[in-house]
């Protein structure tokens, strides 16, 4: 009986460690978790999170984002956690948009910031390329 119980815990503690750590690091800014991992930084995770508390983004409700870079093109990616709606809705599209350009702007110096809309285990849906406006 005790080594199933062992064997149980210890399957239980390998399955949280991967599902965590596949996401990266992790900070919290007011009930928003923010993992980075892929080239970026706890300071950059840091400044993002400021960011979405400064825009009421980061409001307490939860939710989670994950700050990247595109190993090809050398952008930065944000991945959202978003719903089914907000997948499918052009709406949505527009505010994930504005969005990225805001963190583009506020967060990486106006360097390119793509979004990455993602379901609830940051697997992507829909990718959208950062576009400079003319």
């Amino acid at each position: 009986m005790k080594t199933i119980i062992k064997n149980i815990l210890l399957l239980f503690t390998i399955s949280l460690f991967i599902s965590c750590s596949s996401y990266g690091d992790k900070e919290d800014f007011n009930g928003t978790e923010v993992y980075y991992k892929n080239g970026t930084t706890k300071e950059e995770a840091k400044k993002l999170g400021d960011f979405l508390v400064r825009s009421e983004f980061a409001d307490g409700n939860p939710k989670s984002v994950q700050i990247v870079k595109n190993e090809e093109t050398g952008n930065y990616v944000f991945r959202m956690v978003t719903n089914e709606k907000a997948q499918t809705n052009k709406t949505y599209e527009i505010l994930f948009k504005a969005l990225a350009m805001q963190v583009s702007d506020s967060v990486f110096k106006g360097k390119p910031v793509d979004f990455d809309v993602c379901n609830n285990v940051f697997e992507s849906v829909k990718y959208l390329p950062f576009k400079e406006s003319n």
